[in-house]
């Protein structure tokens, strides 16, 4: 066999098939239930406005112009701005049950993951790090402060995370999916967060900033940025936004 099949990628895809001749079950035991939306109830909270969803846009055109953006302006992003750019992210749509349907799909409506948001520069809202409370379309600020050297360190170096107005974060909630599709779940946070990030970058397209999808970062740097523990919360993917000259 060759060596690159024994490498992890390739045992992961082959491990976690479905096989009509073989159950289903597995050695993982029970996996506890977890809530699911994560909040800070005692962070200071900042009120988003309503997205602002009158500016139109076509599609086709979107999808056309659509590229990842690095050379963003040192201009800040409004409010609104932000706050639509949330509402493409996972803005809520509907209700079922105990599910809150929103603008991406997820696999088995479970939303497996968590935003998180570093504010450079974005006019109201003062820089720092801050989870997004999509129950009550919130920003709740963990850490105020210039975090931009920590987070491009992070990202490798990148210069368009040090440009940009702001950093999306997306973590994995791992048990929150694992807890109905066990090891499979592995394959479907990431086609989760494919889908939420295509919203981003579209309608930043349709807003005329720039965007760019960030998946090569220093897992552990984020995580401690963020004070999760890296494994039943783990970041997973980021973008960067900005303006465009």
């Amino acid at each position: 066999m060759a060596l690159y099949k024994e490498g992890l990628a390739f045992r992961y895809i082959q491990g976690t098939k479905y096989h009509r001749d073989k159950s289903l079950k597995d050695n993982l035991g029970p996996i506890p239930a977890v809530r699911s939306i994560k909040t800070y109830p005692d962070a200071e909270r900042l009120q988003l406005p309503k997205p602002d969803l009158s500016r139109s846009a076509d599609l086709w055109q979107c999808l056309s112009r659509r590229r990842s953006e690095r050379d963003t302006t040192p201009d800040s992003l409004s409010l609104n701005e932000l706050a639509t750019l949330l509402w493409a992210a996972q803005g809520v749509t509907a209700r079922i049950g105990i599910h809150l349907l929103r603008t991406a799909p997820s696999a088995g409506a479970l939303y497996p993951f968590e935003t998180y948001l570093y504010a450079d520069h974005i006019e109201s809202v003062p820089q720092g790090l801050y989870h997004f409370n999509v129950q009550d379309f919130a920003l709740e600020r963990l850490k105020v402060g210039n975090f931009n050297r920590d987070m491009t360190s992070a990202c490798l170096g990148q210069p368009v995370v040090r440009r940009a107005a702001a950093v999306f974060i997306w973590t994995a909630m791992m048990l929150r999916c694992m807890v109905k599709y066990r090891d499979r779940a592995v394959r479907y946070i990431p086609m989760d967060l494919g889908h939420v990030c295509q919203n981003v970058q579209l309608a930043a397209t349709a807003m005329d900033l720039g965007s760019c999808p960030i998946g090569a970062f220093f897992d552990d740097d984020i995580n401690q940025l963020l004070e999760i523990d890296g494994e039943d919360e783990t970041a997973l993917y980021l973008i960067t936004v900005g303006k465009l000259n």
